[in-house]
């Protein structure tokens, strides 16, 4: 498996595959693969060797996984020669440039951007955009295109980014003269967390507010990144581990018919983290969005409904008589809401659901399965074996 150095997503990649790998008795060897400034690479990570042509002579893999499409058809075919393996087939993960007989898993495009139109619909604006990653990457072209589609279906106005391409040296000041010349208010879908914290940086050099004349919702949910932008960042959560899954299981079909490569596939969206840069006052009640955003962040330490009253500096009968008028629920049901988004989410990284049940505030594993049974839907092993 050949890896980039590229934030937490692609450690978890690597995880999903492995879950194939170890049920199929592989043996799974993560490698990072890097070219310096002047293109020459080089095994930043490896089991051995120094160069890919090396790597593959002491390996000799049946195949491979490669990130991002870090290296090129043609840098992998010629290794591989040099290496002395004939063909090597070599599954992508994410969008390659040349889609054309590639075999490669990626996150589902138009399941990002639905997400994303969803929550940005709920502020009721009528301008939309969408704001791309500053490489002009097929990922990048494909969120914006899938957005931009559901944003015509709904009757609304799209403004593109003026030729669809940023760049590092110029970021900033491009961004700017784009936002500023936008019609407000506008909901803005950002490629990835890093151009949604771009989006929110030039709100702010621009003193744009921030939901209330631009929404922002980006991809990916790295919470280094969502959680400590001002104000939080919306995010749709991609089903990280399930695109590794989806590459290891595409590899292993291909190594069973190698004449037969299979199709792309497609893995869809996980669910929207809603932060404050989407909490709208819609709700007519600032109090009410300002106590959804500290319940999001504290409910796992144990907090109550007074400890929401307290913070909302109203008595407990007036905090529960807003919520039920702003959000059409209780306090405590917003409460256990957050607790169990998050005990999901550990859930998907293999936590236990004793250890869960500990982290997410509840008293015991047995209350924590049965409120988890009444929000989800399913028993916590049947919801976990779902997924």
């Amino acid at each position: 498996m050949l890896l980039p150095k590229i934030g937490t997503i692609l450690p978890r990649m690597v995880a999903g595959a492995q879950r194939v790998a170890q049920a199929r008795r592989w043996s799974l060897y993560p490698v990072v693969y890097d070219r310096d400034a002047q293109g020459v690479e080089h095994l930043v990570r490896s089991p051995g060797g120094s160069t890919l042509k090396e790597l593959l002579a002491l390996l000799r893999p049946d195949g491979a996984i490669i990130a991002l499409d870090v290296v090129g058809k043609t840098t992998l075919r010629t290794a591989a020669r040099a290496a002395g393996l004939g063909r090597l087939l070599a599954v992508r993960l994410g969008e390659p440039e040349d889609p054309r007989n590639a075999v490669y898993a990626h996150g589902d495009a138009a399941s990002f951007a639905e997400l994303a139109m969803r929550e940005l619909l709920r502020s009721g604006f009528g301008n939309f955009a969408y704001a791309p990653w500053i490489f002009d990457t097929p990922w990048s072209r494909a969120r914006g295109a899938a957005f931009a589609r559901l944003v015509a279906l709904a009757g609304k106005r799209f403004h593109a980014f003026p030729g669809n391409k940023v760049s590092a040296r110029n970021e900033a000041e491009r961004f700017d003269a784009w936002l500023a010349t936008l019609p407000k208010p506008c909901g803005i879908f950002a490629a990835n967390d890093t151009a949604g914290e771009t989006v929110l940086r030039a709100c702010e050099r621009l003193k744009i507010e921030v939901p209330g004349q631009v929404a922002v919702v980006s991809v990916d949910d790295e919470t280094y990144v969502c959680e400590w932008t001002r104000p939080t960042l919306s995010s749709v959560r991609r089903d990280v581990e399930g695109e590794g899954r989806a590459a290891a299981e595409l590899l292993a079909e291909w190594l069973a018919h190698p004449s037969r490569p299979p199709r792309p596939r497609a893995v869809p969206a996980v669910a929207l983290v809603r932060r404050w840069s989407t909490r709208f006052s819609s709700q007519r009640d600032w109090r009410v969005a300002k106590a959804q955003e500290w319940i999001r962040l504290h409910a796992c330490e144990g907090v109550r409904p007074d400890d929401v009253a307290r913070e909302m500096k109203v008595s407990r009968a007036t905090a529960d008589r807003l919520f039920r008028n702003a959000a059409d629920h209780t306090i405590l049901k917003e409460i256990h809401a957050a607790r169990i988004a998050r005990a999901q989410e550990r859930l998907r990284e293999g936590v236990s659901p004793d250890l869960v049940a500990v982290e997410c505030g509840y008293e015991s594993t047995l209350d924590f399965r049965r409120v988890f049974r009444r929000i989800v839907g399913k028993p916590v092993v049947a919801w976990t074996k779902s997924i």
